[in-house]
């Protein structure tokens, strides 16, 4: 059978109706015949040219099939009817709903009756969902400063990467880290314990999963279907790479370090020397068969070793330092300078493919990442204060797909085990914290927090339905947690120079001659916690008509202990509880528990709905829209005070001259018998100074939960693909803490807290669920994907947005609510962001890419102290940094590039390149003034934020990178 190569004939590209999968994809299309209509039972197969492994669909009496439950990559999709057939090669990407329509016969045809047409990557254009592929050549070709594949989320509108040199993650829309997920290969890697959003991210400048290891991954903004889970915001699902008929295998170095850097703005302005830095990674990987056809294996390993020094300087007045140094025996100089932070990371994954027949793919798993990270400190906090963030994350997978026809199963059983324990440099030595100068000693806190994820997951996929591809499935979780967090192991003593907020009476001033406040953990115990969550949902994709689809989704989950459920109020506990006032917002009755009376929340329902409207039927101009709820999880963080301050009560010492109120809170007179664990110790013995504070949960507290709109057009302009979207989300029930004790009944200033003093409390402090957020924005993005053929492509995404929130975070304390705070920008809000990346094909073997980053900048949070300092007086507002990149018109420039060369040896390719990070040198200043006064006298106005006023900047200065690596 002769055979004829076509670049368009005989078929149509279109995102479908298909059901999304979290890891796999589905293509949906028509298999039209000579004459013009749908070829009634053809034969569709689709060949992984990995694998061999063979998809098959049967058409119906329209020509229509559907094929489920495909891996990413490339597939030669061959449609027969009678003796005639027609092959089209297509890659498809993770998470795409993608149609192709095939045409059989006609002009195109030959004698022998077979057509093979070449393609390339199948794009989106009909779907609800706001979402962007990132593709292998993308994570290769693109330059990016320490190979974190998350670096790459920010090519999607409405999703911001942090880049710093101490924490790596992402955040979208108005929402927190901690309401974002990332899937690898379906195992979700949602932090539960902390507010890091991903496991190993919380401050941690290492990578959550090796790139060496993933193939590629997608970025859903929002608007995302029922089959995810545990986020309100922005999810990434990634893929891994398996083993194939062919022995494939790649090792790598990059490398960069101080000698290759620019000096820092900063380091320049202060006379500073230049900080030690430097950075190494390194990663080999190798796969292929081990039986052709049948079974395949893939390694990975990643190291990655940093030393980046940070300086420690104090910001304190010259009197204030004066004061330091007099009181506390010790030199500034001891502390100051730059000081190297190492950090060495490495990274393991190994999977094997079992693929027995056609229909059905064994995938086993397993991956460790291990971390060791000495830092938290700079600024005004020494060396002395730091600490070892130690990380150890594992994760097993065992997963089964099976294709039936008009069916697809996918079943999942997998384990994480995550491992987070700081310890301090110096364990023996208390802290003390000269408010403004210097912070030293050891650090005050020690904690070992272990997350272990049980997960057995099932997908179903039904097309036997013409015009509908149905999905339901249903995941259980036991997730258990041991919490052992040693807070204030040794004291923490903190001094202050302040009036009190009253000029006009010296006698409550505070000085550096004796400590304002101390605090010490007052006994230790670890934290056990079990929770059995259950997800249940409902999906279907129809399409009413060839160019009309809806998306209807509903999802429900179910948490056996969200909120410390089976928890018994202390009587002491409740005593003090019950004597303080009942408020418009607390009701001592709600926060008091037998062990019966927190009810898991089984109200989790989260309906969408969504459409898509091809308008002409040829893909070039569709409008689509959705609407949905979102619910995420509570962290464990968030409610665990209530029992860890039972059983590790944290005792807080106010100290005075004079042993009388201070801020309508009592007082001890200083004595340097204090200076000592042992001292407060027999002070807490013999008085009711060092009373711990109480923290109590809300017993009918619900989960976060976020409301999501859309609506955009998609259109086709020649090679390129644009879209605009217009988005609205409503973040509603967000976790924080609020004062109990006010003044004036509950509604005055802070604080009363007479009334639980006699049950052996310092303070209360009660659970609420009112955090909102509200995100308005106008997404744009402009694609021209890059193809071997054409030799360049480009992405264009660019952010209109607004992002607002009320109260605090984790603590609201300077208003009654969060209602109280009002609306304000949300710190990190940008009003506009683009995000440029391209890559073109160069004469001789070069290769250019490119990725910039322009912003307006970031909003960061003021405190107006006008109605006092104190807690629950202040006010809360923003502030923007001063644009100074490209003439005024952003606050934030980075542009990064890369030169790459490929050398042909033996069956593989040497790729030499060279990154230059931060090509022009921008500045991208932080760390401002976040606090004024206007009513002081004279008034203490907000400095402008500009580059005299910075005390850090967002990025490193211009460096190079260079990059070796074999890959064949």
């Amino acid at each position: 059978m002769a055979a004829a190569t076509l670049f368009a004939s005989g078929a149509v590209l279109l995102p479908g109706m298909a059901s999304a999968q979290v890891s796999t994809a589905s293509v949906r299309g028509q298999v039209i015949g000579a004459d013009g209509n749908g070829a009634a039972g053809a034969q569709v197969a689709a060949r992984s040219t990995a694998t061999n492994q063979i998809w098959r669909a049967t058409g119906d009496a329209n020509g229509g099939y559907t094929l489920t439950g495909l891996r990413p990559g490339e597939y030669e999709v061959t449609a027969t009817a009678g003796s005639e057939s027609t092959t089209q090669r297509v890659v498809v990407a993770v998470g795409q709903s993608a149609s192709l329509d095939l045409t059989i016969g006609g002009t195109a045809s030959v004698p022998e009756g077979r057509i093979v047409v070449t393609g390339s990557r199948l794009t989106e254009t009909r779907t609800s969902e706001v979402a962007t592929n990132v593709s292998v050549t993308q994570i290769q070709r693109l330059p990016q400063t320490d190979r974190n594949f998350l670096s790459f989320v920010a090519l999607a509108p409405g999703v911001k990467y942090n880049d710093s040199e101490t924490s790596k993650g992402f955040t979208s829309g108005a929402s927190t880290a901690s309401q974002v997920n990332v899937f690898i290969d379906g195992i979700s890697l949602k932090n539960q314990v902390r507010e890091g959003g991903i496991a190993g991210q919380q401050n941690s400048r290492g990578n959550p999963f090796g790139q060496l290891a993933v193939q590629e991954f997608r970025v859903l903004t929002q608007n995302y279907k029922a089959e995810y889970e545990q986020a309100g915001a922005a999810i990434v699902t990634a893929v891994t790479k398996s083993g194939t008929n062919e022995f494939h295998g790649e090792i790598f170095g990059q490398y960069t370090d101080k000698g290759l850097s620019e000096k820092a703005y900063l380091d320049k302005r202060y006379n500073r020397p230049e900080p030690a830095f430097e950075r190494k990674q390194y990663g080999v990987s190798l796969g292929g068969p081990i039986i052709k056809d049948r079974l395949f294996f893939f390694g990975a390993y990643e190291g990655n070793d940093q030393n980046r020094a940070f300086n420690v300087k104090s910001t304190g007045s010259p009197g204030a330092i004066q004061q330091f140094e007099q009181y506390s025996g010790r030199k500034l100089s001891d502390f100051e300078g730059a000081f190297v932070s190492p950090f060495r990371g490495d990274f393991y994954f190994g999977k094997l493919t079992l693929t027995p027949d056609d229909r059905q793919t064994f995938d086993l798993s397993f991956s460790r990442r291990q971390e060791t990270d000495i830092q938290n400190f700079g600024g005004i906090i020494s060396y002395e204060n730091a600490e070892n963030k130690k990380n150890k994350i594992d994760t097993y997978l065992f997963k089964w797909t099976y294709n039936g026809g008009d069916f697809t199963n996918e079943f999942n059983a997998s384990y994480l085990n995550y491992n987070f324990n700081p310890t301090s440099l110096h364990p023996e030595l208390p802290s003390y914290e000269y408010a403004g100068v210097i912070v030293f000693g050891g650090k005050d806190s020690t904690r070992n927090e272990t997350q272990q994820n049980y997960t057995l997951r099932d997908d179903f996929t039904f097309t036997g339905f013409d015009g509908h591809a149905i999905k339901f499935g249903a995941r259980v979780e036991v997730t258990d947690i041991q919490f052992d967090n040693n807070a204030y192991v040794q004291p923490r003593y903190t001094y202050r120079i302040d009036a009190a907020g009253t000029p006009n009476d010296p006698s409550d001033d505070t000085d550096f001659s004796f400590p304002a406040e101390a605090r010490l953990g007052l006994g230790s115990g670890k934290i056990k916690a079990s929770n059995t969550q259950i997800g249940l949902y409902l999906q279907d994709d129809w399409n009413i008509t060839e160019r009309l689809q809806l998306n209807l989704g509903v999802r429900w989950d179910y948490e056996t202990n969200g909120f410390n459920n089976h928890y018994r109020t202390p009587a002491a506990a409740a005593a003090a509880l019950r004597a303080l006032p009942k408020t418009f917002y607390f009701n001592p009755e709600n926060y008091i528990t037998d062990g019966s009376n927190r009810k898991p929340f089984a109200g989790a329902f989260a309906p969408r709905i969504g459409f898509s409207w091809d308008i002409k039927g040829d893909r070039s101009t569709v409008i689509f829209g959705g609407a949905g709820r979102y619910y995420d999880r509570n962290n464990f963080n968030n409610t665990v005070d209530e029992l860890s301050r039972t059983i590790n009560p944290v005792g807080v010492f106010r100290f005075s001259r004079n042993g009388q109120p201070r801020s309508g809170l009592p007082t001890v007179a200083w004595n340097p018998a204090y200076a000592t664990r042992a001292g407060l110790l027999a002070l807490a013995a013999s008085s009711t100074s060092g009373l711990p504070e109480l923290f109590a949960v809300k017993n009918d507290a619900k989960p976060p939960v976020n409301d999501q709109f859309s609506l955009g057009v998609r259109q086709r302009f020649g090679v390129f693909e644009a879209s605009v979207t217009g988005a609205y989300q409503r973040g509603r029930n967000g976790y924080t803490n609020l004062f109990a004790t006010r003044q004036n009944n509950g509604l005055g200033n802070c604080c009363n807290t007479a009334p639980v003093v006699p049950f052996g409390y310092a303070n209360v402090l009660i659970g609420y669920d009112g955090l909102d957020t509200r995100y308005k924005a106008l997404y744009f993005t402009l694609d021209k994907n890059y193809t071997k053929s054409s030799g360049w492509g480009l992405n264009i995404a660019y952010t209109l947005s607004k992002a607002e929130q009320n109260g605090g975070d984790l603590f609201s304390l300077d208003g009654l609510t969060p209602d109280g705070y009002g609306w304000r920008p949300k710190a990190g809000d940008e009003r506009h962001r683009v995000v440029i990346s391209g890559m073109a094909d160069l004469p001789f073997g070069f290769r250019f890419s490119t990725l910039a980053t322009l912003s307006s900048g970031a909003a960061y949070q003021v405190t107006d102290g006008s109605r006092g300092s104190d807690s629950g007086a202040a006010l809360l507002t923003a502030a923007y940094p001063e644009k100074n990149c490209i003439k005024g018109l952003f606050a934030f420039c980075e542009v990064n590039v890369s030169l790459a060369k490929d050398i042909k040896i033996a069956r593989g390719n040497v790729e030499a390149a060279v990154d230059i990070l931060n090509l022009f040198n921008n500045k991208n200043f932080k760390d401002f003034d976040t606090y004024m006064n206007p009513a002081s006298n004279p008034p203490d106005l907000l400095l402008p934020a500009d580059a005299a006023h910075a005390a850090n900047t967002l990025t490193l200065p211009r460096r190079i990178q260079f990059r070796l690596g074999y890959r064949f």
